[in-house]
């Protein structure tokens, strides 16, 4: 009898699982999972394979599940009017990145769907959105702005690169290039060692929770596609040459008035010096005592103005600081003026000259507002950045009062200037000799 031969059968082993840590492009095998999970490899905290302990030894599983029940639960990174997260700890670059590519999904939606034609009749290929990217002062902004540039340009936008700039600064910018969007890098209302990223629409309107930001939340928790295989390009742009010269008209007829000014981002810092040098005013700088990324002590730098201020006779003092939005202001006594007094005082010296001038009150100060001014020209704004900048745009209010010392000023869009606002105190204290506490509306 013939024998025969059969194939073995092929033994079919299951696939082994992939396990990749957070952020990182590549995978590891289970071993080296397991390996960094007993030893509180710091990325094991945010993994979704953190309860897989395999064969590990008891007692590291108790001490893994015992820090587990311990952690406090992950916070979002989106805030009311922004990303805000300790660098690397929370906010690394490649989330950064992440973000960035779900704006421009988002910006992406607005592009015509079909090609152009040139002038000449030749079809011009569908081109991506524009977006205007800037970073502030912080040591750890020019990662986070490297990472965000590369992955808008993995998108198939167009990236324009504004540099180190004010936030002020970057809005105009934006606008000022008619940019689909943009992304500014920067930590501004946090400690040194946090960081973030700010983000505007069309016309440098500002994406909060009520007005986009939510939806950038929800596609970078789901997911997005890349719109085109075709990458886009960089270019730079200098935002300070038309800049300055749209803040000259704000600076007329002044009377010789004397200021003392703590000024701490070095951009803003640098444009009023260029500014002052050409004014009748007197300029006496404070010195802010530490580099842009530390952390700032109001109180010593006021105290510090406080002092120069009564020493040399100075009509006023201010302290400028958050990316060159926020403003403080001292009276010719030293004496710090809350910021809804110096809203009321704005906003009646802008109702002196135009009666029927429209005011964006936060609705947190609108009623405090309202007693002080008693006027009809004050509009609810909201309680968001996104809110405040959107009503001033519906209704063509002229100023935006918020109580965190920002004001919000209407020039082509709603900007959140300092210098635009030491500019009007200006203008209102040059219409009479009387000092500064004189002008000011009482308590």
């Amino acid at each position: 009898m013939e024998a025969v031969f059969t194939q073995p059968l092929p033994v079919l082993l299951p696939p082994e699982a992939q396990f990749r840590c957070p952020d990182e492009p590549h995978t590891i095998t289970r071993s080296v999972h397991l390996a960094r999970l007993a030893a509180f490899y710091p990325k094991c905290r945010h993994c979704q394979h953190r309860h897989d302990t395999g064969h590990l030894p008891p007692t590291v599983v108790e001490q893994i599940q015992d820090v587990e029940r311990q952690r406090a639960p992950q916070r979002s990174l989106f805030q009311t009017d922004g990303v805000r997260g300790v660098f690397h700890n929370e906010l690394t670059p490649a989330i950064a990145g992440r973000m960035a590519g779900a704006l421009a999904s988002l910006l992406w939606e607005a592009v015509p769907l079909t090609a152009r034609r040139s002038s000449s009749g030749s079809v011009v290929k569908r081109s991506g959105p524009m977006v205007g990217i800037g970073y502030d002062e912080r040591p750890a902004s020019p990662v986070l702005f490297a990472m965000v540039a590369d992955s808008l340009r993995m998108m198939g936008c167009e990236v324009v690169d504004l540099g180190q700039l004010s936030r002020a600064c970057f809005i105009f910018a934006v606008d000022h290039l008619q940019a689909a969007g943009g992304v500014l890098v920067t930590g501004a209302g946090c400690d040194a060692s946090w960081n973030g990223l700010d983000l505007v629409s069309d016309g440098a309107m500002p994406l909060s929770f009520g007005t986009g930001l939510e939806e950038g939340e929800r596609r970078l928790q789901d997911g997005y596609s890349r719109p085109t295989r075709r990458a886009g390009f960089q270019r730079a742009y200098q935002p300070l040459v038309p800049y300055e010269p749209s803040l000259w008209k704000h600076f007329h007829a002044l009377r010789p008035l004397k200021i003392v000014a703590a000024i701490r981002p070095r951009t803003t810092r640098e444009t009023l010096r260029r500014l002052a040098s050409k004014l009748p005013c007197e300029f006496t700088e404070i010195e802010t005592m530490a580099g842009s990324h530390a952390p700032i002590r109001h109180s010593a730098l006021l105290a510090s103005i406080t002092q120069r201020v009564s020493r040399s006779a100075a009509h006023l003092g201010v302290l400028i600081d958050d990316d060159g939005c926020r403003c403080q202001f001292l009276d010719e006594k030293g004496r710090l003026i809350e910021a809804a007094r110096l809203g009321a005082f704005l906003a009646s010296s802008l109702i002196a000259g135009n009666p029927h001038a429209t005011i964006a009150v936060k609705s947190a100060d609108l009623e405090d507002q309202m007693r002080r001014l008693k006027s009809g020209n004050l509009i609810d704004a909201g309680e968001t950045t996104g809110s405040l900048a959107q009503a001033m745009r519906n209704s063509g209010a002229v100023l935006g009062i918020a109580s965190n010392d920002t004001c919000w000023w209407r020039e082509s869009c709603p900007t959140p200037d300092a210098i635009l606002t030491l500019a009007r105190v200006l203008q209102a204290l040059s219409r009479s000799d009387a000092p500064f506490s004189a002008v000011l509306p009482k308590h």
